[in-house]
Order: C-alpha cells, then structure tokens, then sequence
C-alpha cells in the first residue's frame, strides 16, 4: 500500500500499515509519513507501542509455546 502525504494519512492507514513498519518492509519516505502521524496523534502512538509491545513479547516466549509459524502468521496479520 502507497502512502499519501502526511496531512492526509489515515489513522486506518497507519493500522494496516503497521506490520510493514516493524518489518522494515517499506520505503523511507513512508516511514517518515507514519512517524509524522505518529508525533501528532496519541491514539495511533499508544496503538503502535502495544503492537510493539504484543511482538517483542511474542518473540521471547519459548519455541514450545511460539513456534515459528504462528509467528510468522501473527507478523502477516492485517486487519480487515
């Protein structure tokens, strides 16, 4: 998904974006488009910590509990 200008991203664009975010999947101009959002709006901030926060936990449970595929599959989770 392409990003428009700043002025002009969603809050709904930064959900379905966020995923590409962590994963470095994206251009630089388009992370600097999120991060710009992010400076202004709260909810999106708080938003994207806590998908921070669930990965980063995500990735230090044991591998019996969080096999690689269902974190792959959490990672590719977009909502609808």
């Amino acid at each position: 998904m392409m990003v428009r200008h700043p002025t002009t991203l969603t809050c709904q664009e930064v959900v379905e974006l966020v995923t590409e975010l962590f994963d470095d999947a994206m251009p630089p101009e388009d992370r600097v488009r999120i991060e710009q959002h992010l400076l202004v709006c709260p909810p999106c901030t708080l938003h994207v910590r806590q998908v921070e926060d669930t990965v980063r936990l995500a990735r230090e449970l044991p591998a019996a509990v969080a096999s690689p595929q269902m974190l792959d599959v959490f990672r590719r989770w977009k909502p609808r």
